[in-house]
């Protein structure tokens, strides 16, 4: 059999969502497909009828590498074949719902949680070492073998998910967003996986916004606009692909939503002198300092690993070492009677860890005005003024249309979109975007780009800008941090 999969007249079943046609393509082996589309067309949905998530009304979904009549121990369907790496399926390999967001800076608390090692051993069936050792080099594991799950970054934890799933053999791997976090450094290097793990025969189905994030051992793309599919074409012919794909609107950014803020008194944003933090494993600041004043933005960068949300967490109020470092916030000394809240006041923060713990089903309204709250979800009634303002935000982001929906069941860049409106809903003193961009078509990443700039044009806003790729780093940023692994 010379196929994988065939989707044959296929006519998803999902409430509330219409598809104007039916789904036809098929997979051959030794292809390796990429979903390619905007934010919301329909990308995530095309790999959740893959995994069986969800189910049919009309035509056929084949995967041709299973046999009901010899099924594998353990295999009911054909789509229990199929793995899927997504960045939030990790805590759900480790009982997440039992975790919160600043569980990884409370060091007492971690130990509760598995370890690298724990979950690759539970995830082997197999047993074979000489896969595992192949894995562990070619993604760098093995410094991170004895780390908590919870204590990864998100470049790591990335690495650490997609040897997981292949040591579950599938016959078939989803991957969404497959460069979401990585360093320059480890995305060619997992792109060049990707290449030897086609060369040997694995089979593959991406889903990526844009035809940067397409990986090189990509041979068929799938366009995807407004829940339409294909037709497929190879990738030697993208020259003639996109035509309609993607819009190319003017987009003009005049002025951001007032917002009710009282003005900044307070001359210095954060001050770092001879912070030092280590774990048994491994130190990750010795003597560090930085000073951040008022009105200046700066991009602070650095290999996964080497620190940066640790850092981002002492200035944020998560991390609990802060009591015991010298540290100043908006002119206070950390630890002299201000709460938590009087900090996380002047702040607004979006990363891809915090991300993970958006789980309430909440309408996406409600996520965006829980800005104005600090809070991970809403748990309040709202302000009237709160939900107008934030419903303002969502149509400066061109996003009002999911106002009512649920915050869980619209996709990934659609998710982030949210959260960057959420962050930003407050016009905060200081504004922290940890890799804001991440899963972003490129109109919503040329949209969100101009709204950040025009945030930044006021005088008094502090920004600190979070990435791994410089050409994303705003124009308006004039300083510069970067941090380096110590070990």
């Amino acid at each position: 059999m010379d196929k994988i999969l065939t989707f044959d007249e296929f006519e998803p079943r999902l409430w509330g969502v219409e598809f104007p046609k039916t789904i036809s393509f098929e997979i051959k082996k030794g292809e390796q497909w990429a979903v390619l589309g905007e934010n919301g067309s329909g990308k995530t949905m095309l790999l959740d009828m893959v995994s069986g998530k969800i189910g049919y009304r009309g035509g056929k979904l084949i995967y041709h590498f299973f046999d009901p009549e010899n099924k594998p121990e353990g295999v009911k369907f054909g789509f229990d074949m199929v793995k899927r790496i997504a960045f939030e399926s990790a805590y759900k390999m480790a009982d997440y719902n039992n975790m919160y967001y600043q569980q990884r800076f409370n060091a007492t608390e971690n130990d509760f949680t598995p370890t690298v090692r724990d979950l690759l051993s539970e995830m082997d069936k197999v047993g074979d070492m000489d896969f595992r050792a192949e894995l562990s080099s070619t993604l760098n594991l093995e410094p991170l073998m004895e780390k908590h799950l919870i204590m990864m970054s998100s470049g790591e934890l990335r690495r650490f998910l997609i040897a997981a799933t292949l040591l579950q053999r599938p016959k078939l791997l989803l991957i969404d967003n497959p460069f979401i976090g990585l360093d320059k450094g480890m995305k060619a290097e997992l792109n060049a996986f990707f290449t030897r793990l086609a060369d040997k025969g694995w089979q593959m189905l991406f889903a990526v916004p844009a035809d940067a994030e397409v990986p090189d051992c990509v041979t068929h793309i799938l366009p995807a606009k407004n829940l339409v599919y294909g037709p497929a074409y190879e990738v030697k012919d993208r020259a003639v692909s996109k035509e309609g794909l993607y819009s190319n609107k003017e987009i003009q950014i005049d002025q951001l939503p007032k917002t009710m803020m009282d003005e900044p008194s307070f001359d210095i944003v954060a001050k770092f002198t001879d912070i030092n933090i280590s774990y048994p494993s491994r130190t990750l600041f010795k003597d560090l300092n930085w000073t951040i004043k008022k009105g200046e933005k700066w991009s602070l960068s650095g290999q996964n690993g080497a620190g940066k949300s640790t850092l981002l967490s002492l200035l944020a109020a998560d991390n609990p070492r802060a009591y015991s470092q010298n540290i100043i916030l908006f002119d206070k000394k950390r630890g002299t009677g201000e709460s938590i809240w009087d900090i996380k006041k002047h702040i607004g923060y979006i990363s891809s860890e915090m991300h993970l713990f958006f789980r309430e089903d909440q309408s996406c309204l409600k996520i965006v005005a829980s800005g104005f709250y600090d809070t991970i979800g809403l748990f309040r009634k709202p302000k009237d003024e709160h939900n107008e303002l934030a419903l303002k935000w969502m149509k400066l982001f061109g996003i009002d249309n999911l106002a009512n929906q649920s915050f869980l069941k619209v996709s990934g860049g659609e998710q982030r979109l949210i959260l960057l409106c959420r962050t930003m809903v407050k016009n905060p003193d200081l504004l922290i975007l940890d890799e804001p961009l991440h899963g972003l078509d490129l109109e919503n990443k040329k949209r969100a780009r101009k709204i950040i700039e025009k945030f930044a044009e006021q005088p008094d806003k502090t920004m600190i800008y979070v990435t791994h790729r410089e050409e994303e780093i705003p124009s308006c940023v004039n300083h510069h941090f970067e941090l380096l692994r110590l070990n």
